[in-house]
């Protein structure tokens, strides 16, 4: 299958892949930084004591974190963003795609200033993906997130040596829901309560998205990429894709053709193709892309394969290829979600009433 795929970082390779909302965000995440909810440093202190030991089950097993962390390192997409939106500035994090020159996101880094910073320091990879662990090791963590990561058995070994260690809670890649993985960390942290008022105040604003568009309800969609030149094939997201999950949260619907797709998924890959040649078996209103620049949306809308395809012929569709967007949407966290809604909905409803948004204002 010859198609380009967005990089993931397994917790190797290199990602590539201010509204009034996001500062609703940052507040109530900033809101606990000294004091909780009884107003005193004193009862905080305690409250915290008492929601510790916690012990988590995930991918690897089960991790037991004695005391609330201090020293957090994220490693993966979203897991910083929660760990900031909870209140606490990480020590060490992934280079974030979409990011600006230091690799820090526009909203991961509001949060981070809005705390007091400072910015946490970037980790280090090897040519082949490989885990820096000297330099995490001296960082001096308390606790290791890696919820949206491919951490494999070796690397959880080892990583847990140095501090407890969360990997993904299901499978490599699958972390869960944004709102599964906000729990997690809200417990690992030990601010259950605000996880708890993040994901209600997000979940909001994503239902108040599909009140004010009744157009989505119900509209089928297939979430793909745009076509690298030589293509043969399309590849599409599957049902637990996390793009996928927020546009069906919009009131959108996967589109049903996605057992076609689901049957050439192999190992632990978040996408399946299907031939250009057969693509018009694929049933959805509209389309939504990622694509690594004008240059695939533009070579996209010129493949006559693809252009025969309903959606695209009706210009029912919608390419995310500015990065930033590209990250805000493909690793949706408590806080890159109010950041991308006023930018994304509008190019969403282009694609439902044939308008064809290229993404190119994104």
């Amino acid at each position: 299958m010859s198609i380009f795929i967005p990089a993931r970082r397994g917790p190797g390779a290199l990602v590539r892949a201010l509204t009034v909302a996001v500062a609703a965000v940052v507040v109530l995440a900033g809101c606990g930084g000294s004091t909780s909810g009884s107003g005193t440093p004193e009862a905080k202190s305690g409250a915290e004591s008492a929601a510790f030991p916690v012990t988590i089950e995930h991918g690897h097993g089960s991790t037991t974190i004695k005391q609330k962390p201090k020293r957090v390192v994220a490693v993966s997409w979203m897991s910083l963003d929660v760990v900031a939106a909870l209140g606490t500035v990480p020590v060490g994090v992934d280079e974030q795609w979409g990011g600006d020159k230091q690799g820090y996101t526009p909203w991961f880094r509001g949060t981070v200033e809005k705390l007091g910073g400072p910015l946490p320091e970037t980790l280090n990879y090897g040519d082949a993906g490989e885990i820096d662990f000297e330099q995490i090791l001296a960082l001096e963590p308390d606790l290791i997130v890696g919820l949206y990561s491919g951490i494999s058995d070796v690397d959880y070994k080892r990583l847990s040596q140095i501090a407890p260690t969360l990997p993904y809670l299901k499978k490599p890649w699958d972390g869960g829901t944004w709102q599964e993985m906000t729990r997690t960390i809200g417990t690992a942290l030990g601010e259950t309560e605000k996880a708890e008022n993040l994901v209600t105040d997000v979940q909001g604003q994503l239902a108040a998205v599909a009140t004010d568009h009744p157009e989505f309800k119900g509209t089928t969609f297939a979430y793909g990429l745009a076509l690298a030149p030589g293509s043969t094939d399309v590849g599409l997201y599957v049902d637990y894709d996390a793009r996928v999950r927020l546009l069906t949260e919009m009131g959108f619907e996967n589109t049903p053709s996605m057992e076609k797709i689901a049957s050439t998924v192999k190992g632990t890959n978040w996408y399946g193709g299907i031939s250009l040649e057969k693509l018009d078996t694929i049933d959805a209103d509209i389309f939504v892309g990622w694509a690594n620049g004008a240059d695939e949306v533009e070579h996209t809308l010129k493949d006559p394969l693809f252009t025969r395809w309903k959606p695209i012929a009706d210009r029912k569709y919608a390419f995310v290829q500015d990065p930033t967007m590209g990250m805000a949407t493909s690793g949706p966290s408590v806080l890159s979600i109010p950041w991308a809604i006023d930018r994304y909905v509008p190019m969403l409803a282009d694609a439902v009433a044939g308008r064809g948004n290229t993404g190119a204002g994104s």
